[in-house]
């Protein structure tokens, strides 16, 4: 492969942005939460997954709305304040929402069966008896799977606040940070009112 297709799949916000990416983003989260919604699982925050006990469709929606529009708002102002080029609302929201589109690989591994197992451990079990649950090593072989579209997203997702709002430097840094680890706070408060 080389380092032109390489760049593109790290960043496909070269040539995909605004419009395009909203209603591609959008297609991707009735999706993701479609999938989410029969799998069980839930987005308890921007970098958190799992089980929960509202089984609500409405849950799921709202979880999938909270993780992409708290993290573009935060992006969204931080280029703003930050960024010297003009920012267009569109662009933001668009490639933030784009930039999800990789958990719905995260989605479809927790479709599969040996995945039912982390619904029914108990917080309260210890370790070794985790680990005598039927596929509990399965389970988490798949969890290892998931990693890979985890990365892509959190990549993604910088380099969509990089090309909608024109940082550079620390600025794109800081913004990222906030936008990404705050906004992670910030979704889990808000999903937590749900459960």
């Amino acid at each position: 492969m080389g380092n032109q297709v390489i760049k593109k799949i790290m960043n496909p916000f070269i040539r995909i942005a605004g419009m395009q990416a909203l209603l591609w983003g959008t297609m991707g989260l009735v999706i993701s939460t479609g999938l989410s919604w029969m799998s069980g699982y839930h987005y308890h925050g921007l970098l958190h997954f799992g089980p929960a006990p509202n089984p609500a469709w409405w849950c799921y929606l709202a979880e999938h709305l909270i993780v992409w529009l708290v993290p573009a708002l935060l992006f969204y102002l931080g280029g703003i304040f930050f960024s010297r080029s003009r920012i267009r609302v569109i662009d933001v929201l668009g490639t933030v929402l784009f930039a999800q589109l990789p958990l719905l690989g995260m989605n479809v591994i927790n479709l599969l069966p040996p995945m039912k197992v982390f619904a029914q451990i108990d917080i309260n079990m210890s370790a070794q008896e985790m680990m005598t649950q039927p596929n509990f090593m399965t389970a988490m072989f798949l969890t290892l799977l998931e990693l890979p579209f985890f990365i892509i997203t959190l990549v993604w997702m910088f380099n969509a606040l990089n090309v909608s709002c024109n940082l550079k430097q620390w600025r794109l840094w800081v913004i990222a940070l906030v936008g990404m680890i705050g906004g992670d706070v910030l979704c889990r408060m808000m999903i937590g009112w749900f459960y």
